[in-house]
């Protein structure tokens, strides 16, 4: 049986919240970003939904995803697709990893492959999904597609499986860990950590959120913790799935090291973001070394199996974890008159950069 696709402009925050309710009894979300957790807080932030489409087998709905419609060229008839996001800046600071269509692991082709033939109908040049991981480009793919254009984000993870954690990294990473945390223990106090209580979330978050502007506030980013809609959806999540937050707080005796916002979803500790002190004069103690690493240890002794540095290129990460896994930004051309052109427009447009 063949899949169906289908879309809808929901009426309402209540219609969207019940229909995600619903099929979530359905779905084997493996990650927190594609289960109901993140999509509910996510939706309760915007003013303004995108498109949902959903994928039946009969009348069963399997899957869906939620779809923006972009054209960036309006003398052109090319108009791009975009999974789980809203093509708002601010809207989508509110980043999705291991994305891709809403759907248990067996049927993801399948709602792809039908995705891209309505997309193809309805004359849509490409569609992006972003951070997306381990997505197979099966044949049924290609066959509904010219080109599909691949780009590369490490991500990091480290095993807390070990009886010695310290051991799998590297000799120069164990001594800035060690140096870094016997100074602070010297100079400050022994390291504690404190978890919040379901009572403590929002206070330890608006905490967190003080340093992580201190550090990004003024950067090309810009730190989510100044932006209404990004605070929105995670007081949401705190407050309607706390079972699936940890925020902890990391001290050297009374000096604060730092917050660490982590979500917790079948046996992965998923590290979201921290706000850090660094105003320690001595540049050899490492605060942020020094949080993560206890971090995991106190992870591990809780029997969890991973901690996950998620995306992006940080030498903390490359050093604190013990594997490199990949996540991909795919653009899939539509096999149609829209997709060549957008396709031949980006062949251009690379090899005129490349000239340059």
């Amino acid at each position: 049986m063949a899949v169906s696709v289908h879309h809808k402009n929901l009426a309402s925050l209540e219609e969207a919240k019940s229909f995600l309710r619903r099929v979530h009894r359905y779905i084997d979300a493996p990650t927190p970003f594609t289960s109901l957790i993140w999509q509910e807080s996510w939706i309760s932030s915007l003013e303004v939904l995108p498109i949902l489409y959903t994928f039946k087998l009969g009348s069963q709905t399997i899957g869906y995803c939620w779809i923006a419609s972009k054209n960036p060229l309006s003398f052109l008839p090319l108009s791009s697709w975009y999974m789980n996001q809203t093509g708002v800046a601010d809207q989508d600071q509110v980043w999705v990893e291991y994305n891709t269509i809403i759907c248990s692991k067996k049927h993801e082709q399948a709602c792809l492959t039908s995705l891209l033939k309505k997309a193809k109908v309805d004359h849509i040049c490409k569609l992006y999904i972003s951070m997306s991981h381990d997505i197979a480009i099966s044949k049924d793919i290609t066959d509904n597609s010219i080109r599909v254009d691949s780009e590369n984000v490490n991500g990091y993870r480290t095993s807390l499986i070990t009886a010695d954690l310290e051991k799998h990294l590297s000799k120069n990473t164990r001594s800035q860990i060690r140096r870094s945390t016997k100074l602070l223990e010297q100079d400050y106090g022994a390291i504690s950590v404190i978890e919040a209580s379901k009572e403590q979330l929002h206070s330890y978050l608006e905490k967190l959120g003080s340093l992580h502007k201190e550090k990004w506030g003024k950067s090309a980013e810009g730190s989510g913790f100044n932006n209404p809609l990004f605070l929105s959806h995670h007081k949401h999540l705190l407050e309607n799935f706390s079972e699936n937050v940890s925020i902890i707080e990391i001290k050297a005796g009374t000096t604060l090291l730092g917050y660490s916002y982590n979500f917790i979803f079948r046996g992965t500790v998923y590290f979201y973001c921290s706000g850090i002190n660094y105003q320690f004069a001595n540049n050899k103690i490492k605060p942020g070394y020094t949080l993560h690493f206890t971090l995991m240890e106190y992870y591990r002794k809780q029997g969890f199996h991973w901690y996950d540095f998620l995306g992006g290129e940080s030498r903390y990460k490359e050093s604190l974890s013990t594997e490199t896994y990949m996540f991909k930004n795919l653009t899939i051309y539509t096999r149609s008159i829209e997709g060549r052109l957008a396709s031949a427009l980006q062949r251009i447009k690379q090899k005129l950069f490349l000239v340059a």
